[in-house]
């Protein structure tokens, strides 16, 4: 069997097509997936969010949290305050700007993924997404704390 037969070879054949696709869309706009997990973690959240529960819901390391949020408050996307509990850590919020720029991502990120399962029709999208699960740790059986997300 050739190597290119192997499923590691083809996962990372096709993971390396997803990212192209999910890079060039988010660079259109001059984004990175870093930028669209970060906004979306705190879009998910009803109150403000430490910089160590964005990096753990996103699953980020807490130097690429610091780094993508400095940008994120740069460009007035995300707001970061003092903790009044604990002068230590900052609190983080999206701004409305930043709301809006989520919304952006968002969309730009679903068109990416009809981008990337384009080749598939409904069935074999179903069927391939339910492998993925599957092999991500990600079915009901498999606790997904430890899977990696978009980059």
């Amino acid at each position: 069997m050739s190597f290119t037969d192997l499923p590691t070879w083809m996962l990372s054949q096709a993971h390396q097509r997803a990212h192209s696709i999910l890079a060039a869309k988010l660079g259109e706009v001059d984004a990175r997936g870093y930028d669209y997990r970060v906004l979306d973690v705190l879009a998910a959240s009803p109150t403000p969010l430490s910089q160590v529960a964005i990096g753990s819901l996103a699953r980020l390391d807490r130097r690429d949290v610091t780094v993508t949020l400095a940008a994120l408050e740069e460009a007035e996307f995300a707001e970061r305050k003092p903790d009044p509990d604990d002068a230590r850590r900052n609190l983080v919020t999206l701004t409305a700007t930043g709301h809006n720029r989520w919304e952006l991502l968002a969309a730009l990120a679903a068109d990416a993924q009809e981008d990337i399962l384009a080749p598939l029709d409904a069935e074999a999208r179903d069927a391939f997404l339910g492998a993925l699960r599957l092999l991500g740790g990600k079915s009901p059986a498999f606790d997904d704390s430890g899977a990696d997300a978009m980059e």
